[in-house]
């Protein structure tokens, strides 16, 4: 299992700049930032993806405004025309999802057991979420925030959490999310926003260089990336 330890043009919020998703049982990486071939085939090997370009609403921070699970893709309605165009070209099963909220990768994280949602969402909001995604949602601040999909990284039935989640948090992001285990964990010496810093799907995983190398193998094993490589327990 590859580990890619990188930043993007200089960015080290490498899972801001890139999203990851399969399609047809392709793995897929939707990257925002223009990089050198070179660059992009070592993504390419750490995901076992394809890498394609997408900016949403013209930025390049796709993985902050994406989400969802297996069922839908949310996509704000501030994307383009032609940033939803090119992801049902991929296959991808789009949804374009109306709120206030537009940042959805900020602000919710499913899979297909549940769903965790930033409590400023409206009623109205989490039954569409709940009919779009085909799982569970429940309203959720970790750490004192509003913004669930920044503080959680997931990876199967394995997931890394603001390191300031409380324990009756981690709890129900578990039963929620239907998890066997959730660690605590930070990325880029010491920011407990691992979202920002952690692209990943269940091939491998994109970390920001300026992390520090405990923090990787934390974020590595916790994620159980090391049971696939055979040296975990």
């Amino acid at each position: 299992m590859p580990v890619l330890t990188t930043i993007f043009n200089g960015n080290p919020n490498v899972g801001l700049a890139g999203y990851c998703a399969t399609a047809d049982g392709k793995r897929l990486c939707l990257l925002g930032e223009r990089l050198h071939q070179e660059e992009q085939d070592e993504i390419a090997r750490a995901l076992g993806a394809e890498v394609h370009h997408l900016t949403v609403a013209g930025t390049p921070m796709p993985g902050v405004f994406l989400a969802g699970n297996g069922y839908a893709l949310l996509v704000p309605g501030i994307a383009f025309h032609q940033e939803i165009e090119l992801l049902k070209r991929l296959g991808l099963p789009i949804h374009v999802f109306e709120t206030g909220l537009t940042c959805l990768g900020n602000n919710l994280v499913a899979n297909e057991h549940g769903c965790i949602a930033s409590p400023e969402f409206t009623a109205a909001e989490l039954k569409r979420l709940e009919k779009l995604l085909k799982v569970p949602v429940k309203k959720l601040r970790i750490a004192g925030l509003d913004t669930p999909g920044a503080c959680l990284v997931l990876n199967g039935s394995k997931g890394v959490i603001h390191r300031d989640a409380s324990e009756e948090e981690i709890a129900t992001v578990k039963e929620v999310l239907g998890l066997d285990s959730l660690e605590p964990a930070s990325v880029g010496l010491g920011s407990p926003y691992v979202r920002a810093g952690v692209l990943a799907n269940d091939y491998g995983f994109v970390v920001s260089s300026q992390s520090g190398g405990p923090e990787i193998v934390h974020i590595e094993q916790s994620l159980g990336y090391l049971e696939k490589k055979g040296w975990g327990p």
